[in-house]
């Protein structure tokens, strides 16, 4: 019993450094004033207009994207050029057919991709910036990014060159604001709203990884669907309550705590 119980221990141990792990990509916002969330904004269970999951909402004007660099990863952004040790990587239209993108996004870094609600393209193209830039590239039909989850389906698209990430510093897990890995924060300035409802961000970035001493492996990395941002125009939602499935688990977990506990005092 007594293994069993070590077991479970070591496996929820596991599980929970796992999930603190910091992705290669994400996005976060700014924590609101005075909400306790700490520096960055929480992410949402379920949000509407537009309908999704596991966002952090904002409606100020700054975003924070991280990007982490492996063990063997030599450049996390666009094309690595070589380094007289290692051969240059590939560029953004030379991966396999299913990671290939337009020859447009060929010598550009790390990419911010944009939803807008469909029909708002030219508006968006227009007026939209992210630190003073204006998109390099948009389409009304593909995103052309690898996760297309909520809301990439009912959405048109804009694509903003936001560089590549230095090994520089530390970067923490946006989510949990737990553990850190080497790599580096940017922080983005949006401007050009417009008369846009919403928003959604996500980043995708090639990763040169070496292999051995004498070969390197190019990949297209996006940050993960639950670490990604939504700009809304009517700011940040109400909490919404957990869904009966989530309660129901969060019920079964406190009934289990208190088995254990009562198991112990026994002892």
């Amino acid at each position: 019993m007594k293994h069993k119980v070590l077991y479970t221990g070591i496996a929820v141990l596991f599980a929970a450094s796992s999930a603190w792990a910091v992705p290669v990509l994400q996005i976060g916002a700014p924590a609101p004033a005075g909400s306790g969330e700490g520096i960055y904004a929480d992410y949402q269970g379920n949000t509407t207009n537009p309908t999704e999951k596991e966002t952090a909402i904002t409606s100020g004007d700054k975003l924070y994207v991280g990007g982490v660099y492996g063990p063997n990863t030599l450049f996390l952004g666009g094309q690595f050029l070589g380094n007289g040790t290692y051969p240059a990587g590939l560029d953004w239209s030379q991966l396999d057919k299913k990671d290939a993108r337009p020859t447009a996004f060929d010598g550009h870094g790390a990419i911010l991709v944009v939803s807008v609600p469909d029909g708002s393209l030219a508006s968006a193209l227009s007026s939209l910036q992210i630190n003073n830039q204006f998109a390099f590239y948009s389409d009304a039909n593909n995103s052309y990014f690898g996760d297309n989850h909520a809301p990439m389906g009912i959405s048109d698209f804009l694509f903003f060159d936001i560089g590549s990430f230095g090994n520089t510093g530390s970067v923490s897990n946006f989510v949990t604001e737990l553990d850190s890995a080497a790599g580096q924060i940017k922080e983005l300035t949006l401007s050009g709203f417009g008369d846009l409802a919403w928003l959604h961000f996500d980043v995708m970035a090639l990763e040169t990884d070496s292999q051995g001493k004498t070969s390197v492996k190019t990949s297209a990395d996006g940050n993960p669907g639950s670490h990604d941002v939504t700009w809304k125009s009517d700011g940040p939602p109400s909490q919404e309550l957990p869904e009966p499935g989530t309660l129901a688990l969060l019920g079964l977990g406190l009934l289990g705590f208190g088995a254990s506990r009562r198991y112990q005092k026994k002892k």
